[in-house]
């Protein structure tokens, strides 16, 4: 025991350098600890916090997404009520023209103001001028009966311009091509009214 004793006091240096170091590695592990769950800590909040603001980001992104949708779904509705309107009224012209007014205006007339009507002179509309008709508009339609040539290829090919059928009387009337007209108005008509919903479709904001 004394022996023990002995050495440490000869060599209480050595004790206490060994104490200093078991002190010292003790202190710098718990700092080791305290610095690793303080940093731990701190890259938690972190990607809490940048969890949030990618959340806010995608709720953000969502509602903005759901408000141009939201105006997309209002102007489509406005260029379609448009259109709507559009093709009511074209409607109600069309039958406006059918019920009353081309039989009206086709087929008789007053000679003079005040005069009473009566029955209208026959409104001859030649083969050739009805061909010529046609063409204008670009309409590719066979040739009536009586404007059909007898020797053609084709059964009902027009009278070729400058031959003595394009003079013949082809059984139009005027109310006959009053009502062609009201059908090629009605037809323009709606074209028109669809690209209107359309450009409106494109243009229109919602405030």
């Amino acid at each position: 025991m004394k022996n023990v004793i002995g050495w440490f006091v000869e060599h209480w240096y050595l004790v206490a350098v060994a104490l200093i170091a078991a002190t010292l590695w003790t202190h710098g592990r718990s700092m080791y600890e305290l610095g690793e769950s303080t940093a731990q800590a701190k890259g938690d909040k972190a990607l809490v916090a940048l969890r949030e603001e990618h959340q806010k980001l995608r709720a953000d992104a969502a509602e903005q997404n759901l408000v141009l949708y939201r105006q997309q779904v209002e102007r489509a509705n406005q260029a379609e009520q448009l259109f709507l309107n559009a093709q009511d009224e074209i409607y109600q012209l069309r039958q406006q023209l059918t019920q009353e007014r081309i039989a009206h205006v086709s087929t008789q007339y007053r000679p003079a103001p005040g005069a009473a009507p009566v029955p209208a002179p026959r409104f001859v509309v030649t083969c050739g001028w009805l061909r010529d008709f046609n063409a204008a508009l670009g309409a590719r339609v066979p040739a009536p009966a009586a404007c059909r040539t007898a020797s053609g290829a084709e059964k009902a090919a027009w009278p070729a311009p400058g031959a003595d059928a394009e003079l013949l009387e082809s059984g139009v009337s005027a109310a006959d091509i009053l009502a062609h007209a009201r059908d090629y108005g009605s037809w323009a008509l709606s074209n028109l009214a669809q690209l209107n919903a359309l450009l409106d479709l494109h243009t229109t904001r919602t405030p």
